[in-house]
């Protein structure tokens, strides 16, 4: 999605953000799933979300980041999507805006899909074949360009298709590579074999856009888009953003939003220590609400561990997201100088500036261990020496040329992140190598390190898969082939990394129709992208995330590396100061 995390705030999924056989160790471990009648959600009532900031975009062809992807899932449906259950079901696709999750052709190259009947919009206009060719189409406009890329990277569209808002999108005919064989079949051709094509239908950047309603007002479209699902965005302003139910959703095309609340508000709460109190007091809005994307503070960790009641209502698992800084390799250029800052990185002291073990594993590897295309390695010792390696770093650094004796680092601005700085300072000057920790705007930080004219030396970033395999996530942060020039953005690889070898092995993975074979590709890939020290994974993340008493049916999904909105209720709806 799903596509960042917080903190650092979860790039998607998602996604946001993706195939076949995923094993989960964990997830969903504390989740609060109503277990007696009592506890069960009803119809009904106020859910108030807690957010770090609200999301730079619900316009679905440029959503990127986890949390979109999580809310996004409230108001626009897709082709495909996943449960909204706990454990392994939550990786498991199913069909949404279709009637099946697929129907591949031509070796993989063409796949179809038939919307099922009685699919509306939030004014009762059928979904048809022509918005969600006029969705895929938008994928292709600079406008789109913080979105995620698949679409782009898939659809064989013209080299020049610069998307429906130039040159008369084509004569009014758009691109082959999207085929309505009738108002309700849709057909994608694609440039190669994908397999696991499915799952990317599961993803908004092929969810369906009504031209004529987005037409009248792009910007204004991105801050409330027209609604096919359970809920339609009635209000909004810099603090909240406020869903109601749309009246238009018919629950007998949708098994898999559940629609509990009659009214969810996303409220901005930037500083997680002072929205963790307020959870803990369960008052107020806070007793009907949730913290959804950001964990228990560190401060009160110990206590919501240790407080049989506040664990009860903590929903705690692996999230398959991965804590990593980017290594921005057009300004570090030296192979040597980029794995001596990965030995000389102490990620036990991070770690436990997150809270320690608690919040997670000592991460070795991009592709997480709940993957089937994880594999075992360790290149920089971590399992051995988790504090780093100084005397092997020391030694490199004296190999390299043009090393920088300071670093910029970049970070988004919360106090809670704000806080994992200090231990980043402290690890690097044990090599003699000075750091300036440089906030960025919390709510636009993914769109701003994307442009490499900012000069950041490292980038404190996040991601989830946006399905279940290694293509969901190496292809997104390490393809170098469609990096933005300096002062432009629009990227999720914030190591701005170009290696021919790297995107050669990519495409052979892509292509492997064998799903065992595709699955050892990226795991080998995995680890020569580490070996040409891109990046630092520091943890696998483990989700705490506190909710008031009155909330029910709170689990952690994969998909989201965060709670399931579209899957929580409230037990008592009388209490939560509805209307």
């Amino acid at each position: 999605m799903h596509r960042h995390v917080t903190a650092p705030a979860w790039r998607r999924r998602a996604a946001y953000g993706v195939t076949a056989a995923l094993v989960l160790s964990g997830v969903a471990a504390c989740d609060s799933a109503a277990s007696t009648e009592a506890d069960a959600p009803a119809k009904g009532g106020t859910l108030t979300v807690f957010v770090g900031a609200l999301p730079d975009h619900l316009d679905p062809q440029i959503i990127n980041a986890a949390l979109e992807v999580n809310i996004s899932r409230l108001i626009t449906r897709t082709l495909t999507t996943t449960k909204a259950e706990p454990g392994d079901a939550a990786s498991e696709i199913v069909p949404d805006l279709a009637t099946d999750t697929g129907r591949p052709s031509d070796g993989n190259k063409t796949w179809e899909f038939k919307l099922r009947d009685g699919v509306k919009w939030q004014d009762g206009t059928p979904v048809t074949c022509k918005d969600l060719k006029y969705g895929a189409e938008r994928n292709f406009s600079d406008l789109m360009q913080d979105g995620l890329p698949y679409v782009r990277n898939y659809l064989d569209a013209p080299k020049d298709y610069k998307g429906p808002f130039l040159n008369g999108n084509n004569g009014g005919q758009g691109i082959k590579a999207v085929e309505c064989v009738d108002e309700k079949t849709v057909q994608y051709h694609l440039k190669q074999a994908v397999g696991d094509f499915g799952y990317v239908a599961a993803l908004t950047g092929l969810a369906p856009v009504r031209q004529e309603i987005e037409g009248k007002d792009r910007p204004a479209y991105d801050e409330q888009p027209f609604s096919s699902g359970p809920y339609k965005i009635t209000d909004r302003t810099d603090a909240a953003l406020t869903l109601v139910r749309n009246d238009n959703w018919d629950a007998g095309t949708d098994s898999v939003r559940k629609a509990y609340p009659d009214k969810i508000m996303i409220q901005a709460a930037n500083d997680s220590a002072e929205e963790t109190n307020k959870l803990i007091a369960d008052q107020g809005p806070e007793h009907s609400g949730i913290m959804i994307d950001q964990d228990v503070a560190p401060n009160f960790l110990q206590q919501v561990v240790n407080d049989p009641e506040l664990a009860a209502r903590t929903a705690t698992g692996t999230t398959g997201a991965v804590r990593f800084f980017a290594i921005n390799t057009r300004k570090i250029k030296d192979v040597k100088c980029r794995q001596a800052l990965s030995y000389a990185f102490d990620k036990r002291k991070l770690r436990t500036a997150l809270g320690g073990s608690i919040s997670g594993e000592l991460a070795t590897s991009f592709i997480p261990p709940s993957l089937a295309a994880h594999k075992d390695f360790d290149v920089y010792g971590t399992n051995t020496r988790p504090d780093g390696d100084i005397d092997r770093a020391a030694e490199l650094l004296k190999q390299a040329k043009d090393c920088p004796k300071k670093l910029r680092v970049a970070y988004r601005d919360s106090p809670a992140i704000k806080r994992l700085m200090k231990p980043v300072v402290e690890m690097y000057l044990r090599i003699g190598v000075q750091v300036e920790a440089v906030p960025v705007t919390y709510k636009t930080y993914y769109h701003d390190v994307s442009d490499s004219s900012l000069n950041f030396d490292l980038i404190f970033a996040g991601w989830v898969p946006d399905y279940p395999n290694g293509s969901a996530v190496l292809p997104a942060l390490f393809d170098g082939r469609n990096l933005p020039a300096p002062g432009e953005t629009g990227t999720n690889n914030y190591s701005f990394f170009d290696d021919d070898e790297i995107n050669r092995l990519i495409d052979e993975a892509v292509a492997e129709p064998d799903l065992e074979r595709q699955y050892k590709l990226w795991g080998e890939l995995d680890q020569k992208i580490m070996e040409k020290a891109a990046a630092i994974p520091v943890v696998y993340s483990v989700a705490q995330r506190i909710y008031g008493s009155n909330v029910s049916n709170v689990f952690i999904s994969p998909m989201f590396a965060q709670p399931d909105i579209s899957a929580i209720g409230l037990k008592n709806p009388s209490q939560s100061g509805a209307s």
